[in-house]
This record gives structure tokens, C-alpha cells and sequence, in this order.
């Protein structure tokens, strides 16, 4: 992968990251059930947190991490997420999840040696973010979090 490629991984990442937060900060708005609105936070802070390591990135190779447009999640594709069932909605993001991973393991494949912490922590985060998605649909909702929260203390 060229170093234009890379970048674009970066970036792609960044955004991904950018939306992740929106995304998990809208379900937690949308729900009553205390539990699940914890869960979505903090999983919208994971987002957070990576998204400032891929920004890093970038910033280090000279990329501006910003972007014109708002990311704004319609309220079209909540009402698709939040009337599924829990359990579809987490097959649904342990397979965006699953697909993440192998795209980032590319990334980390051939990040230069200065990016590899930042780059190795997005793998990372994306794996404790499929960690969460099959205890959930273990049923193991009381430990569903604890790769997610041990990332958000080392990180």
C-alpha cells in the first residue's frame, strides 16, 4: 500500500471513527433504558478516543483532520437500527465490525513505524467493539463491555 493509500486509510478511518460517535450518542439518546444509554456512551467515547489517535495520524503527516460537511446520522437509519431487535442489531455490527478489522489490519500492515501505537489502538478498538457485540448476543451483557473500558483506561 502507497503512501497516499495509507493515508486514505487513515482518513477513511478518522471519518468512520467521526461517525461511530454520532452514531452511538444518537442510540443513547433514543433509548429510555438506562443500561443500553450507558453502553452507548461509552462506546461513543471509544469512538472519540480513536478518532483523536487517527487525527494524530494525520496531523503528523501533514493532513488536515477535518471535514465540511456535519456528519449527521438520519433519522431513517436509527428507526432501522433501533426497531431491530438487540440481538440483529448486534449481527449487524459484529459484521461492519469484522469488516473494519481486516481493512485496519492492512492499515497496520503497513503503517510507518511512528504510526504503528495509534494504528495498532484502532485494530485494537474495532476488535473490543466485536468483543461487545458477542457477549451481547451471548447474553453477557453485565461483562459486554470490559475489553471497551480496559482499551479506554490504557489507551
Amino acid at each position: 500500500m502507497e503512501r497516499d493509500n495509507y493515508l486514505e486509510g487513515i482518513r477513511s478511518a478518522w471519518l468512520g471513527e467521526q461517525f461511530g460517535e454520532v452514531f452511538f450518542n444518537a442510540l443513547a439518546a433514543r433509548t429510555d433504558d438506562p443500561l443500553l444509554q450507558a453502553r452507548w456512551q461509552t462506546l461513543a467515547r471509544l469512538e472519540q478516543v480513536t478518532g483523536a489517535k487517527m487525527a494524530a495520524v494525520l496531523e503528523r503527516h501533514g493532513e488536515q483532520a477535518a471535514t465540511d460537511e456535519a456528519i449527521e446520522i438520519s433519522d431513517e437509519v436509527l428507526a432501522q437500527y433501533t426497531s431491530a431487535s438487540h440481538a440483529d442489531s448486534m449481527r449487524r455490527m459484529k459484521d461492519v465490525v469484522e469488516q473494519a478489522i481486516a481493512r485496519f489490519d492492512q492499515l497496520l500492515a503497513v503503517a510507518p513505524e511512528e504510526d504503528v501505537p495509534e494504528v495498532r489502538f484502532l485494530v485494537q478498538h474495532e476488535q473490543a467493539l466485536l468483543t461487545f457485540a458477542e457477549r451481547e448476543l451471548a447474553d453477557d451483557g453485565g461483562q459486554a463491555l470490559a475489553e471497551v473500558e480496559r482499551l479506554l483506561e490504557n489507551g
